[in-house]
């Protein structure tokens, strides 16, 4: 998991926030002090991009996964700096409303 976190160059907090765990449970999980629950193993291969069984396999092709979570990283900033706009947008004309 570390790997491929650091290949997208997300710190273990923004980790956090993208699985909804805390940061310590992802260093624990990266330190193999921890084995996370089917269900955040899920959340965290969403945030990479990966299909949850490439965080098991071994000596993978990063060449096949590198489209694959360049794609998801920026799916995932766009989704953000659109929801930031549309809260932008709708406060916007809350207020004109208001008038």
């Amino acid at each position: 998991m570390r790997r491929f976190r650091e290949e997208l160059s997300y710190s273990q907090m923004k980790m956090a926030e993208l699985c909804n765990l805390s940061a310590s449970f992802i260093a624990e999980i990266e330190t193999g002090r921890k084995f996370p629950s089917s269900g955040s193993i899920e959340r965290i291969a969403t945030a990479l991009g990966l299909e949850p069984y490439r965080l098991f396999k071994e000596g993978e092709d990063r060449k096949s996964g590198d489209a694959l979570r360049t794609i998801s990283r920026l799916s995932l900033d766009l989704k953000t700096k659109l929801n930031k706009q549309i809260d932008e947008t709708t406060k916007s004309l809350i207020s004109e409303l208001n008038r």
